[in-house]
């Protein structure tokens, strides 16, 4: 069947044998065997004979169901026996006897020859669905339990869904055994009986009320709720948000700025159900105020404000005002209390503070100190101030030119060190040091992100600080031992202002200042080293009160004007030398530093001795600088001293170790164990007074020694006039010494030849050559200075002569050759062309003589080098790896690595890219002076440059006989083409698009204009790849592109982030950090919220907030806000808003407030709701004898027109404090992160 639900009859096919009854079953079937008949189909015929029944021999015959006898009477076999005597059939059966046998009749529900089988009813499996089957006689029994089904044979499926289970109008499906509930969305549970409560996370944000819309009651009740419940319509919720958010979770906050309520170019910045106009100057200067910068504001048209301060107007309470904001160094509501003084010479000033201040608290209730000031100095290290006693302090102080600030309470250290920026350069500074639940040190620098640095380190909760403990305040430095507690240990000098404690200002004209004080009021500053007071590259050092010179050597003096004498040895050859006997014990470890100039190589400079002989000598051989303490025990200075200028010698010997200064860096010379110098010691410079005992390290020294110091100590050759430095060593033996740094006159013998002029250049000579004579001596000439070369050749100069070289064209004709003349005497080992070509074979030089070779040819457009020569056997080969027949110039180079060997490794150099050594050897190309035939340009059509062997040029040009001996000749004097030209391939100017033809012989190349390409400059680049702008979309030009930027990036590239921090609106503090298209604030610790608006901890409502005007305290994710009534607005809901402002009244109507609301008092020609309708007009409609189709129009125009300002006003009102629904509940849910805050369009820098 299609659902499997008929039963198959399996005897349909009569399987059963000899009469035999066919039982049916499912998916089997028995049979019932006729007596006499077995087997499964009753096929096979009993054998009654098979028990031997027949006795006394007699024959038994098989029968159907019987046997019978062949002997029927007698005493073998002729009484007839009663089988059923015994009664053998069981259960019931009926037995019938026969001759012989007997057959039983089976009660039903029995089988079996007699009856003993009980017939298994359950075989078949009659119960279905699992049912249990108990076999009963001749029937069976199904017991259903447990299954889901019920019926004789647990077929009939139980409908659990008949008790109607499911609630809240779910859908019951049917099971097996089962049911489950198809719950409508919002419900949950076996049988949907649980309303799930979509209110529990509170979804509802800002203080918005969640309404769940499984609840029946609210269908009809609220608004969004339709009028008759449905659990299709359960699931889910709805919030009611308070006034000014909006959205399905009240997440998004109405912009109440949409309807552009800010006039007179006003930026307006969203509120919470309210919003706040920024206003902006007007182009002739005017200035806007009001709720919507609707006032023009004149309170600074007659003001007082001094010293430059700059005049804010002011409108409240519908009252003109104005503030003074003061120029720094000015205070009060005026700004004409100066706040500067300054420090002349190092002291402090003691300020006992207030021992508390109920303003200065955090929101934990712990007082906060602050401190803040303006200082200008050029000390680096100086106290700016030390608050507290000595075991608990905060101090503010200027290390080594870094801001450094310290807290210590309980025992334990908080130090800030503002590192990278210095602060002791003589220009203002602010800096600001706060300590609540953090120490906090800001520097107001240029260089700082959002022009402030911030350094913060955090305090354990508890161990805040408490006003009395830090009422002292020193100002300037602080008494002992306090001042031992900070880095710099020494008072200020310098200028201060803008001082403030606690928010409170400390003023000049409230500390009493005497003439006789450290304190002064002002800031008198003297620039002293504006005028360059150090002379000779001195460093000048501002110490504000005055100056200092930090002199370079060999310089001296307050202003570095005295220059220590040098002294001149050995002047004009003669022999000069300095002693003197050390005063005082320079010990083991000691310093000598002097300058020295020379150009004598060796010579004896310094040698202290005692009675055992020398103990230290420096001296010069050949050029360097040796320290020596034995002959065996030296040390050599790095570097060259003598070249006639002057050097800074600095030896250290400490420990053992030589140190130098060497080229600004002092290094390690090695270990040197000089004896200790003590007193008594004698000093000998620039030699001694035997000259022999001077020959071992040289000789007498000969040139200029100048500043020469032993620890700091000054050795004096001279006497100085009129001028005495301290420290010096006296008592100096002098021999020969000229005062100052003397040159000999190395011109007396007359050294320059032929007319050249001698200059004396200290211990040297220069000679001021002639044109055509150069040399150390003008000894040389030269030749091309006389211009001997004909036109269109260049005329280089070469040992004893000169040469004319020009480039040569070829044509595939004949080669030209060149053999040298007798006189080459240098060794060949070198070789050098230049040439252009496209051949793609020729033979650019060759020549041979016997088992020498050398060639340089074109093979299938490469370059092939090959040079056999000298004992070598394989010489040396080149091959270039890229072609070299692109028509540009190409430079080949190859010379021996050893030239004076007899075989050596050849170098090759292709136009600077190819620069290695080549396989195997070769000797040198000596074998050319054979007079062997040099041949250039075989079969080749391109250009040659210059070209020379060894040195010596092969000259293309037919010039004059050369002067110098070694040349290589021309043989034969066939003219060539000089010059490099191939065809005119530019002359039809192929190159398009501005493009510049470059001729690359017999070729040519277009050099494109920009945004220009391909091979004839045809194509229009895309200047747009790869992608220039870095935020924007590009858009091509014609050789430029244009990018359009993103929001917030400008310039050429879109790389500029525009700086929205230039008119941020950071609260109470907060530092700017700006962003894309935006900034965040970087709130300080005891503020958070966008722009830093809302108290950390978050303030919570009944405990430390309070709405005001009977607005309702809401606590929201930043902590607590008003909801306020409509009429009111502010965060405590305290500012009454003034219906009236701006006037909503048109045509010079009059605005009367009232609660809530306003009216306006129109003039007699007008009416309306805001004055807005010409009465006059409406009379004109009301009686024209225009009528149907036009004043009907005109009707509704005119209503439409009331309308529309009724929406207005509605929406106007809206801003005020009174709810209705925004566009943006309309339209669609605007979502904003909180963290970056848009620029109005209007306050955009692009």
């Amino acid at each position: 069947g299609v659902n499997c639900d008929a039963e198959i009859d399996e005897c349909a096919s009569e399987p059963c044998q000899n009469g035999a009854q066919c039982n049916d079953h499912v998916g089997f079937y028995s049979c019932s065997c006729a007596p006499g008949y077995e087997g499964s189909q009753c096929e096979e015929d009993i054998n009654e004979c098979g028990s031997q029944p027949c006795q006394h021999n007699g024959t038994c015959h098989d029968l159907v169901n019987r046997h019978f006898s062949l002997f029927n009477q007698g005493v073998n076999c002729d009484a007839e026996i009663d089988e059923c005597a015994s009664e053998p059939c069981q259960n019931g059966a009926q037995c019938n006897d026969h001759v012989g046998f007997y057959s039983c009749s089976c009660a039903p529900g029995y089988e079996g020859s007699q009856c003993e089988e009980d017939i298994n009813e359950c075989g078949s499996q009659p119960c279905q669905h699992n049912g249990t089957c108990h076999d009963l006689v001749n029937r069976y029994q199904c017991d259903c339990s447990d299954t889901g089904f019920e019926g004789e044979h647990c077929e009939l499926d139980i409908l659990e869904c008949a008790s109607h289970p499911c609630l809240n109008g779910a859908t019951c499906l049917e099971g097996v055994k089962r049911y489950s509930c198809a719950c409508w969305p919002g419900y949950t549970g076996q049988d949907c009986e649980e309303d799930v409560d979509e209110c529990v996370t509170e979804p509802c944000h800002n203080g918005g009320q969640c309404l769940e819309r499984s609840n029946p009651a609210y269908y009809g009740t609220q608004p969004d709720f339709p009028s008759n419940f449905s659990h299709s319509q359960a699931a889910g919720f709805l919030c009611q948000c308070q006034p000014g958010f909006t959205g399905v979770e009240c997440a998004v906050n109405i912009n109440e700025c949409e309807e552009g309520p800010c006039q007179n170019g006003a930026v307006c910045e969203d509120g919470i159900a309210d919003y706040s106009c920024h206003c902006a100057p007007g182009q002739d200067g005017t200035v806007w105020g009001g709720k919507n910068c609707s006032v023009k504001l004149t309170g600074c048209q007659t003001h007082n404000c001094q010293n430059e301060a700059l005049c804010i107007p002011t409108y409240q309470a519908e009252s003109h005002g104005h503030l003074c904001q003061c120029q720094p160094g000015f205070h009060d509501a005026t700004c004409s209390t100066p706040t500067t003084f300054s420090f002349t010479s190092r002291g402090y000033l003691l300020l006992e503070l207030p021992g508390s201040n109920e303003s200065r608290r955090d929101t934990g209730g712990e007082q906060l100190l602050s401190m803040s000031l303006r200082f200008r100095t050029t000390l680096p290290s100086a106290v700016l101030f030390y608050r507290g006693h000595e075991a608990e302090y905060l101090f503010l102080e200027l290390l080594e030119g870094f801001l450094h600030a310290e807290l210590r309470r309980e025992d334990v250290g908080y130090p800030l060190l503002l590192e990278g920026l210095r602060v002791d350069d003589g220009q203002w500074h602010k800096v600001e040091v706060d300590v609540h639940s953090a120490v906090q040190l800001k520097l107001w620098h240029d260089s700082c992100e959002a022009g402030v640095c911030l350094l913060s380190t955090t305090i354990p909760p508890g161990t805040a600080p408490s006003t009395p403990a830090f009422s002292s305040l020193y100002i300037g430095g602080a008494e002992e031992p306090l001042a031992n507690n900070t880095g710099s240990q020494q008072g200020f000098v310098g200028c201060l202002q803008d001082f403030q404690v606690d928010a409170g200002a400390v003023l000049p004209l409230d500390l009493r200042l005497g003439e006789s004080s450290v304190v002064q009021p002002g800031c008198e500053r003297t620039e002293w080293c504006l005028s360059q007071p150090c002379l000779h590259g001195g460093l000048c050092v501002d110490l504000w009160a005055t100056f200092s010179c930090d002199c370079a050597r060999p310089y001296g003096g307050p202003a570095c004007s005295h220059e220590r004498p040098a002294a001149t040895f050995g002047l004009e050859n003669s022999t000069s030398f300095a002693s003197f006997s050390l005063s005082d014990s320079l010990g083991a470890d000691f310093n000598i530093s002097f300058f020295v100039r020379t150009r004598k190589p060796h010579g004896l400079i310094l040698q202290i001795r005692n009675e055992t002989g020398p103990g230290l000598t420096i001296y010069l051989r050949s050029g360097k600088l040796r320290v020596e303490v034995s002959p065996s025990d030296t040390v050599t200075l790095p570097g060259d001293v003598v070249d006639g200028r002057r050097h800074l010698v600095a030896l250290s010997f400490q420990g053992g170790t030589v140190g130098a200064l060497h080229s600004d860096t002092h290094v390690e010379l090695g270990q040197l164990m000089a004896q200790p110098l003590s007193a008594g010691s004698e000093v000998y410079i620039g030699g001694h007074p035997n000259p022999g005992s001077a020959e071992p390290w040289g000789g007498f020294f000969k040139g200029c020694l100048q500043d020469i110091q032993l620890n700091n100590q000054h050795i004096q050759f001279f006497q100085a006039e009129n001028y005495s430095l301290p420290q010096e060593l006296n008592g100096t033996q002098a021999t020969n010494l000229v005062n100052g740094c003397i040159s000999d006159n190395t011109c007396k013998s007359e050294p320059c030849q032929n007319g050249g002029r001698c200059i004396v250049t200290w211990n040297d000579f220069h000679c001021s050559c002639p044109a055509n004579f150069t040399g150390k001596f003008c000894e040389e000439r030269v030749w091309c200075e006389s211009d001997p070369c004909p036109e269109a050749t260049t005329c280089v100069d070469v040992v004893a002569g000169y040469v004319c070289l020009a480039n040569a064209t070829f044509n595939s004709y004949a080669p030209i050759e060149f053999t040298t003349n007798t006189s080459v005497t240098r060794t060949l080992s070198s070789l050098h062309m230049d040439f252009r070509t496209r051949d793609e074979d020729a033979v650019l030089l060759r020549a041979v003589e016997e088992v020498d070779s050398l060639q340089v040819a074109i093979r299938n457009s490469s370059l092939f080098v090959g040079i056999r020569s000298g004992n070598s056997i394989e010489g040396v080969s080149f091959l270039s790896p890229q072609p070299v027949t692109d028509g540009a110039w190409h430079s080949i180079s190859v010379s021996m690595e050893e030239p004076t060997a007899p075989s050596s490794p050849w170098r090759v150099r292709l136009d600077g890219s190819v620069n290695v050594t080549l396989q195997g050897s070769a000797g040198s190309l000596d074998f050319l002076k054979n007079n062997v035939l040099i041949v250039l340009a075989e079969n080749f059509t391109g250009c040659l440059g210059q070209v020379h062997i060894g040195g010596i040029y092969l000259p293309f040009p037919a010039g004059p006989a050369y002067p110098q001996p070694e040349q290589f000749l021309q043989a034969g004097a066939r003219p060539l083409q000089l010059g490099c030209a191939g065809a005119a391939v530019c002359a039809s100017g192929p190159c398009l698009n501005g493009g510049s033809c470059h001729d690359l012989f017999n070729a040519f190349g277009c050099g494109c204009s920009a945004g220009w390409g391909g091979q004839r400059c045809q194509d229009n680049l895309d200047d747009c790849q790869p992608s220039p702008c870095v935020h924007g979309r590009c858009v091509d030009a014609v050789a430029d592109f244009q990018c359009e930027c993103f929001r917030g990036f400008i310039g050429k590239r879109c790389d500029i982030n525009v700086d929205d921090c230039v008119r941020h609106q950071c609260l109470n503090g907060a530092t700017c950090v700006d962003g894309v298209y935006g900034y965040s604030c970087k709130c300080p610790p005891q503020f958070s919220g966008p722009r830093c608006e809302w108290p950390f901890p978050p303030q919570q409502c009944g405990k430390n907030f309070t709405c005001l005007n009977g607005g309702r305290c809401v606590t929201e994710s930043w902590g607590a806000n008003c909801s306020c009534r409509p009429g009111f607005t502010g965060r405590n809901c305290q500012i009454n808003i003034n219906e009236c402002d701006p006037n909503p009244c048109h045509n010079g109507g009059t605005c009367q407030a009232s609660e809530h609301s306003y009216e306006c008092v129109c003039s007699a020609s007008y009416t309306g709701e805001r004055c807005d309708i010409n009465q006059r007009v409406w009379a004109h409609l009301s009686h024209s004898s225009v009528v149907g189709a036009v004043g009907a129009a005109g009707a509704a125009l005119l209503l439409a027109l009331v309308a529309a300002t009724a929406i207005a006003m509605k929406r106007r009102r809206a801003t005020q404090g009174t709810y209705s629904p925004s566009r943006q509940e309309k339209d669609g849910a605007r979502v904003e992160m909180w963290n970056v805050i848009k620029m109005p369009p209007t306050e955009r820098l692009i």
